[in-house]
């Protein structure tokens, strides 16, 4: 699989260059802030632009800060390349002008960062916790890892597990801050079960970084694959939790290169949006109807008691389910480097095609693109090499 550091570059010269269409993206990774926008060598001579929204979620006030002339204009074609299926996004390519090009951005993402893994062995690990539960940035979005943990502790559960959670967000605000702010997503009828459980910390849940960088994922190495097997259930802390979106990032990939199962914290319908993807998950041994609750609170209380269900039995029933489990765990780790990774190239260059589709057959009048000249069965194949 080629690499995220060329990812857009590969993009712009197999299918857009040959289109006469730009190619602008953030620079580096996760950021959203206009002065980190770039465009592709050599490709900033035409008006007709992609602009690359693929490594974070739409947010409609950050989004608006991109509208420059250039983004603005009507006049000519717009591409919106993006990784999420949500309301917002067709509002935005309504209202601006934009045609959809969606595609599984952090699916590459995975297939590139951890792709070391398919040429390791299987082994047999032992491993010695219930659970493991990653969580870094806690305010804003990610506010909900804050009732996530202390939902956690109130139930006596993170004994059984490796739970880390940062007190802060690195300079970006505090669980202090996050649940004084008026404006915060938490429900108000849950800050008193946070400030209680939180005040009762002495310092942040450490149990890899004190301090990891934002792009910690990247690190895919055998002491994280150790990590990552030292517990059987991967509790998985999405990026988006809150909103109306069909969203999901590298961090669901983790258990499934570590052939471990996973309960997903993320937004309403997110299990079923990875399931259509073909993997497999787990509702032989846990009740996965969280992933239909559209009330966030219920969602998370739901999943905590599943996990406590998990927590209550002993290591013996737990090995036990994971011999039980073996045939879903394999055939979701096979499955991303083999099926996943040809569905999403073929994903990505259709949809491509579908975009000029729709711009060739009369949304702006008489205004095409030519593209017979791309061979997009090439590209497949090249993309997929």
């Amino acid at each position: 699989m080629f690499s995220l550091e060329n990812f857009y570059y590969i993009l712009y010269t197999n299918l857009l260059q040959p289109a006469r269409i730009a190619a602008y993206y953030f620079l580096p990774f996760g950021s959203t802030d206009s002065q980190n926008l770039v465009t592709a060598p050599g490709g900033s001579s035409t008006k007709d632009n992609a602009l690359f929204w693929d490594q974070e979620p739409l947010i409609k006030k950050t989004f608006s800060k991109m509208h420059t002339f250039q983004f603005s204009s009507t006049k000519h074609f717009k591409l919106l390349a993006n990784s999420e299926h949500s309301p917002l996004k067709k509002e935005l390519c309504r209202s601006e002008s934009y045609t959809d090009w969606y595609y599984f951005y952090h699916g590459f993402a995975a297939l590139d960062w951890y792709r070391d893994y398919q040429y390791l062995p299987k082994v047999e690990n032992q491993f010695t916790k219930v659970f493991i539960n990653l969580n870094r940035l806690v305010t804003k979005d990610r506010s909900y890892r804050l009732l996530l943990v202390s939902k956690m502790l109130e139930q006596d559960l993170v004994k059984h597990g490796l739970v880390s959670l940062s007190l802060d967000d690195h300079g970006q605000g505090t669980w202090q801050d996050e649940i004084n702010d008026p404006d915060s997503k938490l429900p108000r009828d849950q800050i008193g079960i946070i400030n209680d459980r939180m005040g009762k910390l002495t310092g942040s849940l450490v149990v890899d970084y004190e301090h990891p960088r934002g792009s910690l994922s990247a690190d895919a190495g055998p002491n994280e694959l150790k990590l990552n097997q030292s517990a059987l259930w991967h509790v998985v802390s999405e990026t988006v939790f809150y909103y109306d979106k069909l969203h999901l990032t590298e961090k669901i990939f983790k258990p499934i290169v570590s052939r471990r199962p996973f309960i997903l914290v993320g937004a309403t319908g997110n299990l079923a949006y990875l399931k259509s993807y073909g993997f497999k998950t787990f509702d032989r041994w846990i009740d996965e109807s969280y992933d239909a609750e559209p009330d966030p609170t219920r969602r998370i209380e739901m999943i905590v008691t599943e996990l406590e269900k998990l927590c209550n039995l002993s290591m013996q029933g737990l090995k036990q389910m994971h011999e039980e489990m073996q045939e879903i765990l394999d055939h979701n780790f096979n499955h991303l480097y083999t099926d996943f990774k040809s569905k999403i190239v073929d994903e990505l260059v259709d949809n491509f095609e579908n975009a000029i589709h729709i711009w060739n057959h009369g949304r702006f009048g008489d205004k095409t693109k030519d593209i017979s000249q791309i061979d997009l069965a090439q590209v497949k194949r090249l993309l997929k090499s």
